[in-house]
């Protein structure tokens, strides 16, 4: 497994309570077989960790951050379950520092930091793959959360972002929520998946 330490209490299975779902991205999923079958996947703010254990299921070594330790519990209880070798890390993001060229796929669903993005292309590997969906400036329309504009993205930000990658798919969206979706591919050899 990967040297990321688990940290935090865990506590028996059945304590937590939860109310996220269970079933992963149906982004990542769509495009799940553009994921190689083995190396590091890392998947950022993970919350419950859905999108970690898809990422294990398919045959990565899989480390899930976020910073809430009730999250990542149940995250923990859902892979023990499984009998999943998943890796989950209790951290702040806005300070945690990613190694370089150590990841084969990155996912990020739901969350947004301008930050992140030199980290983000600096841990993926050449060839490696992200799955990047979270919410734009349109979803305060919506009255729905998250609505800290700050965890918004701008119109095409994620294209502005990566751009200069292979983009294998891009889509934003206004009607119902503002949503926009990135997969791209890091340039470089990829693995076969």
């Amino acid at each position: 497994m990967s040297s990321f330490p688990n940290s935090g209490t865990v506590y028996p299975i059945g304590e937590g309570v939860r109310c996220a779902p269970t079933e992963p991205s149906s982004l990542l999923v769509r495009f799940s077989r553009f994921l190689p079958h083995s190396g590091l996947g890392l998947d950022l703010a993970c919350g419950y960790g859905r999108n970690t254990l898809y990422l294990a299921r398919q045959g990565l070594e899989a480390i899930g951050i976020d910073r809430s330790l009730d999250a990542l519990v149940a995250g923990r209880e859902d892979a023990a379950r499984e009998n999943l070798k998943v890796s989950f890390v209790q951290a702040d993001l806005t300070r945690f520092a990613f190694p370089t060229n150590a990841f084969s796929v990155v996912v990020c669903f739901k969350y947004r930091d301008r930050n992140w993005y030199p980290s983000i292309r600096a841990a993926l590997r050449p060839g490696g793959l992200l799955v990047y969906e979270t919410y734009t400036f349109e979803h305060l329309g919506f009255g729905l959360k998250p609505l800290d504009p700050a965890h918004l993205l701008g119109r095409n930000e994620l294209l502005q972002a990566f751009g200069d990658w292979e983009i294998l798919y891009y889509r934003e969206v206004w009607r119902g929520r503002g949503t926009a979706s990135l997969v791209a591919r890091k340039p470089g050899p990829h693995a076969e998946c």
